[in-house]
């Protein structure tokens, strides 16, 4: 359980630029999300106060509604210049707020391992825009937690709210993924989903290269727990538009045998079959309630972010 203490500290600073130490998330880019903010679109549950609405009513600064007085009810609840308007006794209902308890995913399985000319590879991308909004959330006082997958639960670091809980989450994201791990989204996501907790924000960074049809199916079972989940699709362009001209040997990165062929022949069906891929994707969070987000690893990761995000300006945060 976290503490209050926790929430008290200062907000979390910016990655050190001296530190050799590996990291997802250089100060460069964290200056540029750093005017960003999450909030959580359905009520999360939590142990203190913070900036995301919670299922459970309370007496706090955000009001909701008046409802009649009942026997029995809080009299300091009375709204006294409401029953000046009206001469009824009305009680004032507010909306307790909470801090979020999130769950980032990393796919950190073979085929995460591929890099386009002159780009990071997808798990670096990944890495990178994960360890952004794990920056996000502990500005302003959520516990980011973090599950690194690829055919099974890798890796797992609880979600804490404390500033220097960001260095071992970014050191944790910073790790390579290696070229032959294979990929089981859908067991690795159940495993996920078991130990998800109470309602908060799931995050899955991914290129979802699992064509089981039962592969996404425990994104259902989280939101229907009232988790909040969002699915960043992390590909390169060369698997977007196959831009190659020459005849080349194709290389499987988790183990697929090798294929030659002819960029240039198969262009036409290759890019028909991507965008299937990527529209039974989409459609298929968007049936469960999830949020879909497509992060080009050449784009930077503010901009898959700003999908989900809003401004800190705009919100009204400093």
């Amino acid at each position: 359980m976290a503490d209050r203490s926790e929430a008290d500290v200062e907000p979390a600073a910016a990655p050190s630029a001296r530190d050799d130490e590996p990291r997802a998330l250089d100060p460069e880019t964290a200056r540029r999300v750093a005017g960003l903010t999450f909030q959580a679109r359905k009520a999360v549950e939590g142990l203190l106060a913070g900036v995301h609405r919670s299922p459970h009513r309370g007496a706090s600064v955000v009001f909701v509604e008046h409802r009649e007085y009942r026997p029995g009810d809080d009299l300091r609840l009375l709204d006294w210049r409401a029953y000046a308007r009206s001469d009824r006794h009305q009680i004032k209902r507010f909306e307790q707020e909470t801090h979020l308890r999130a769950t980032l995913v990393l796919d950190r399985s073979g085929s995460m391992a591929y890099a386009g000319e002159g780009r990071p590879r997808k798990a670096e991308h990944a890495a990178t825009l994960l360890g952004a909004l794990a920056f996000i959330l502990i500005r302003q006082g959520d516990a980011p937690g973090l599950a690194v997958v690829a055919d099974a639960v890798l890796e797992r670091l609880p979600s804490r709210t404390k500033p220097t809980h960001l260095e071992e989450l970014l050191r944790a994201l910073a790790a390579p993924a290696v070229e032959g791990t294979p990929t089981d989204l859908g067991g690795a996501l159940t495993e996920v989903a078991e130990r998800a907790g109470r309602r908060g924000l799931v995050a899955v960074a991914s290129d979802l290269l699992d064509f089981d049809d039962r592969a996404l199916e425990p994104l259902s079972f989280l939101t229907g727990r009232g988790h909040d989940v969002v699915v960043f699709h992390v590909m390169d362009p060369d698997e977007l538009e196959l831009p190659f001209s020459d005849p080349a040997r194709f290389v499987g990165l988790e183990g697929e045998p090798s294929i030659d062929a002819d960029p240039e022949a198969l262009r036409a069906s290759y890019l028909a079959e991507i965008e299937r891929f990527l529209a039974e994707r989409r459609a298929r969070c968007a049936a469960v309630g999830a949020r879909y987000v497509l992060a080009r690893t050449d784009e930077p990761v503010e901009r898959a972010l700003a999908s989900v995000l809003t401004s800190a300006r705009r919100k009204g945060y400093a």
